[in-house]
């Protein structure tokens, strides 16, 4: 069932169906379109209307109740060939206008005027997949726009180092992919060529001659949706559209979500605008007090960020609203005009925040610097600076770092600890085996022999735990270097691990409560060890009560000998009495 309407045909009255409406429209706006440069164009516009009035008039009097498309198509081409539009055959053609007996007897150039066949590139709006780029070029170029759709998807899978043989480009100089030169490329087409809407422009844009009987030819046919010779790739076909619907649908999505985020980006920049200035300095006075410097600049780049991004966006979302038959497609002036504008916002905010981004880095920059002296000096003790989780180790153990040169502000590690688990350990390192490092802590002795040992490692000579004493009484013991596999440790461990399996597999031995210990260290770093070794130095003996200083060190003042190696580490000293006060 077809929904009939009335319509007034020169002060007469016509009932029409939508569909032979929408045609019969079509067709006396193209000719319109196509006599309004001609002299007296109008009248014989008006003329055909008359003309298509006396056509109705004849159907209404052989009983025609309603006027079908089929009525319409059957006047389109009876009143579209121009034997029948002329009043005079004798008359000369009006100016721009062919001549029949030349028109029958030459062929028509491509550089013609109005009337003739000027081959023009259009978007193809009537076979597109995406935005009717591909499809307009195969029309202009020649060829089955099946293989230009395949061939631009082609270029995005072949070799990078082959398309910048062919075209000179390399990402690495311009900083840009290929495949985002093929997508910005497409999108450059898409603004500047224009649509192919009336049927004027479907005619130039297939090189045919723009005249009243191929206008009646094109508004007669309906425009297909897919190429007649496609039919054997429809699978191929298929995919392209599903695929361009998707991107179609994608990019509207985008543009929907910018336009939002736009729009916070704006109410943020206002309330910022308006924001109580004891608030807004409360969150970042280095910043803010940057920003009240450069106020201006500052807004000034925002503004120019923000039209950089509106533009697209209010494109896209005008794109989705014509999608849906809500707003008119735009026009290719308006599409121009846009497009003009971005380069010159684009270019403006270029050259604008490129000074500015200059500024920014260098305050940041001094933050990032002011920062750092207030971050060193609030962790800084003794004259030394410690990171926060590292002095926290140190001082409730109650070590102390004496020197420190070339430390690279590190006096502590985890994750090689000699049973691998994540122990934090003392640990200094210098790939350029310079560092002076002591560390040391006190103790208040008794009269009598004591016993210091410690779990250390280094991967070069010249470090040592040492020991000394109020009477000036010196210990020393190097660090063996063993670097970070095997150690005493480990090989001790791994041989009571073994004694220990061996002997619990024959039978009535039972395992000690340290096994897994043992286990654990024989296990550590894939069975290869850490390097651990676990040292003591000479009997220390106190005569009278004293304090004794005790640590490890590489300062060859301190040690008599010089560091060689990058790295050591200690833990786990142990200072206990081996026997009574002597007598």
């Amino acid at each position: 069932m077809k929904k009939n309407i009335t319509i007034n045909l020169l002060g007469r009255l016509y009932a029409i169906d939508e569909d032979a409406y929408e045609l019969l429209k079509r067709y006396t706006d193209s000719l319109h379109s196509y006599f309004s440069h001609r002299e007296g164009g109008e009248e014989i516009a008006d003329d055909i209307e008359a003309r298509i009035a006396e056509l109705f008039d004849e159907l209404k009097a052989q009983g025609t109740e309603a006027i079908t498309i089929e009525h319409v198509q059957d006047i389109i081409q009876r009143v579209g060939r121009p034997e029948e539009m002329e009043e005079d055959p004798s008359r000369p053609p009006l100016e721009g206008e062919e001549n029949p007996e030349e028109s029958a007897s030459n062929s028509i150039p491509l550089s013609e005027g109005r009337g003739g066949s000027s081959r023009k590139l259009y978007r193809n709006m009537a076979d597109r997949k995406f935005m009717g780029v591909l499809s307009g070029l195969a029309t202009y170029f020649g060829g089955d726009v099946l293989w230009w759709r395949l061939g631009y998807v082609a270029l995005f899978f072949l070799p990078g180092g082959f398309l910048s043989s062919v075209f000179y480009i390399h990402s690495s100089h311009w900083g840009i992919s290929l495949n985002a030169t093929l997508i910005i490329l497409y999108i450059a087409l898409a603004i500047l060529m224009p649509v192919a809407e009336t049927p004027e422009d479907r005619l130039r844009m297939k090189g045919k001659p723009v005249n009243p009987q191929n206008l009646a030819d094109e508004v007669s046919q309906p425009q297909p949706t897919q190429r007649p010779d496609e039919g054997h790739m429809g699978c191929i076909g298929g995919f392209f559209f599903i695929m361009g619907t998707l991107m179609r649908w994608f990019v509207y999505f985008m543009g929907i979500a910018l336009a939002f985020t736009l729009l916070a980006c704006i109410v943020a920049l206002i309330a910022v605008m308006t924001m109580p200035h004891t608030v807004i300095h409360e969150s970042d006075p280095t910043f803010w007090h940057f920003f009240d410097a450069n106020q201006t600049h500052l807004i000034l780049a925002a503004v120019l960020s923000l039209g950089v991004l509106l533009i697209p966006t209010y494109c896209i979302i005008h794109s989705f609203f014509s999608e849906i038959r809500m707003l008119q497609p735009m026009g290719f002036r308006q599409r121009l005009s846009f497009l003009i504008l971005w380069i010159g916002l684009f270019i403006a905010a270029a050259v604008y925040g490129t000074g500015l981004v200059g500024k920014i880095k260098e305050a940041e920059d001094k933050s990032w610097q002011i920062r750092d002296e207030q971050y060193r000096k609030e962790n800084t003790h003794d004259g030394i600076f410690y990171k926060p989780d590292e002095w926290e180790f140190l001082s409730e153990r109650d070590w102390r770092v004496i020197r420190a040169d070339h430390c690279n502000d590190r006096y502590t590690s985890s994750g090689q600890y000699y049973t691998g688990n994540y122990a934090r350990y003392i640990d200094t390192y210098d790939g350029r085996h310079r560092q002076l490092f002591t560390i040391e802590r006190t103790e208040e002795l008794q009269p009598g022999r004591y016993q210091l040992t410690a779990c250390v490692r280094a991967n070069g000579q010249g470090a040592y735990v040492y020991a000394f004493t109020d009477s000036l009484s010196s210990y020393l013991a190097e660090i063996p270097a063993d670097s970070n596999t095997g150690g005493g440790l480990w090989r001790e461990a791994k041989f009571r691990r073994d004694s220990m399996d061996l002997a619990h597999s024959k039978g009535g031995y039972e395992l000690p409560s340290d096994y897994e210990f043992l286990c654990a260290i024989a296990d550590a770093n894939d069975g290869q060890g850490f390097g651990w070794n676990r040292i003591a130095l000479p009997d220390i003996v106190v005569k009278q009560t004293s304090v004794l200083h005790y640590g490890v060190s590489t300062v060859p003042s301190l040690t008599g000998h010089t560091w060689l190696g990058q790295w050591f580490s200690a833990c786990d000293f142990e200072l206990k009495r081996i026997d009574e006060k002597k007598k």
